[in-house]
This record gives C-alpha cells, structure tokens and sequence, in this order.
C-alpha cells in the first residue's frame, strides 16, 4: 500500500504527464524511439487523447476497450489532442487535469463514457 502517497497515484497528475511528455522528447532527440504506453491508462478514452498529444506512439489495452478509444482518438485532430494535453500538463492536480479535459471531449458523454 502507498498509505500517504495514495492520493498521487493516479495517471492524470500533471507530473506524470510531464514526465511522458520528457519521455516522448527524449525519444525523439535519440533517434526518432517509440514511446508506448499500456494498461489502464491506454485504455481511458480521455487520457489517450492527452498521451496521443504527447507524442505517444503506441497505446496497448485489452480488446474491449479499443473501440472506445478508437473513436474517441478519432473525434479529434492532433492539433486539438496537442492542446488537450497542454492543458492537462498545466493543471495543478490530477482532477483538474482530468475534470479539464473531459469537458472538452463532448463525445465521452454522448459515448456514456
């Protein structure tokens, strides 16, 4: 258990994100790397965009997520995703991160996501 750190544990803290944004700068300046991301976070519908506006190559879930997902990534452009996940980046807690991109992706409600 993380006792005191629980809280933190989340992928929608800006400095997780900030970390994958490193991440997908440090791959590029080495050569053009991948950077993939699995689980659960690849799996929410909301926080694939943000990862796809971080530059994240490759998402990894479970079959049954995947056409959520889909069609979520496909309701926006990467200039769009791009600014999701600058706002995202720039939130001072997790829930502000997530709370602030949610109400931009009106789909995720007409999808009961």
């Amino acid at each position: 258990m993380l006792g005191p750190l629980a809280g933190l544990n989340d992928p929608w803290q800006p400095a997780v994100l900030r970390l994958v944004q490193l991440t997908v700068h440090g791959a590029k300046s080495a050569g053009d790397k991948a950077v993939g991301v699995c689980g659960e976070s690849a799996a929410d519908p909301a926080l694939a965009v943000v990862l796809a506006g971080l530059g994240v190559n490759t998402l990894s879930m479970t079959a049954r997520s995947l056409a959520a997902v889909g069609t979520v990534l496909n309701s926006v452009t990467l200039a769009e995703a791009q600014e999701l996940a600058a706002l995202a980046v720039g939130a001072a807690t997790a829930a502000e991160s997530r709370d602030s991109v949610r109400a931009r992706l009106p789909i995720l409600a007409e999808l009961g996501l």
